[in-house]
């Protein structure tokens, strides 16, 4: 079955969604984007008349995007467009629907941007003055004893607060500790890859590409929460 049938067959079986739409090319692909707006969109690199990336580069909103290739080249560039996930063809049902199920956390994590008690963001003193970061800003905090450093979009900010701390005021359907030194926002984290002796490391989809170590009993939880096999 030719992989587009596939992938709208796949979909047919999430009742979560509902198709609406198919571009038979990159022009038509880029026409429908531009016109209207879509939560989430499968997007393939190789197109006729115009690349994937083509197409995202020109539209001035993205939604969230899980590209489908048969080519693992282009994975780097996923990064640039926040992608949520990067299926290689062939790929299976299973492996589908765990990209489903990061998207549906990640949206859902967008609409609940709330701490439980109705904050709007990670509150702080800073230089003097109260701060409040919107959560959607906040990329990853990193300890350093009794100091953390807050990396957001856009610059850093030194805190007196121990990470422990500030972990009682996050919402944990977007954050997640993977060690004893960060917490991470999960809308950024991009790809999780196996790296020696039960841990892992977590690549980013921030400017600086950064990377991660993911503690080994942190490990199970991430893996669970991202439905890593």
């Amino acid at each position: 079955m030719p992989a587009r049938e596939l992938l709208v067959e796949y979909l047919l079986t999430r009742s979560e969604l509902k198709l609406a739409g198919i571009a038979k090319n990159g022009a038509d692909a880029l026409a429908k984007l531009s016109r209207n707006s879509y939560d989430l969109v499968f997007m393939d690199i190789h197109l006729p008349q115009m690349s994937g990336v083509e197409i995202l580069e020109r539209l001035k909103k993205l939604p969230y995007i899980v590209f489908t290739t048969a080519y693992d080249t282009y994975a780097l560039k996923a990064f640039e467009f926040h992608a949520v996930d990067y299926l290689l063809k062939p790929f299976s049902m299973e492996r589908f629907n765990q990209s489903i199920e990061k998207f549906l956390n990640l949206k859902r994590g967008a609409e609940r941007k709330a701490e439980p008690e109705g904050g709007v963001g990670f509150s702080f003193k800073h230089q003097g003055r109260y701060t409040i970061l919107p959560y959607q800003d906040i990329i990853y905090f990193t300890s350093h004893g009794k100091k953390t450093t807050i990396h957001t979009v856009s610059q850093e900010y030194e805190i007196r607060i121990m990470l422990k701390d500030i972990a009682r005021k996050l919402p944990h359907d977007v954050f997640i500790r993977i060690h004893k030194q960060h917490i991470v926002n999960m809308r950024y984290i991009a790809v999780v890859e196996y790296f020696i002796g039960g841990q892992y490391i977590a690549f980013l989809n921030d400017e600086e590409k950064s990377s991660l170590p993911v503690g080994k009993k942190y490990a199970p939880l991430l893996k669970e929460i991202l439905r890593l096999e």
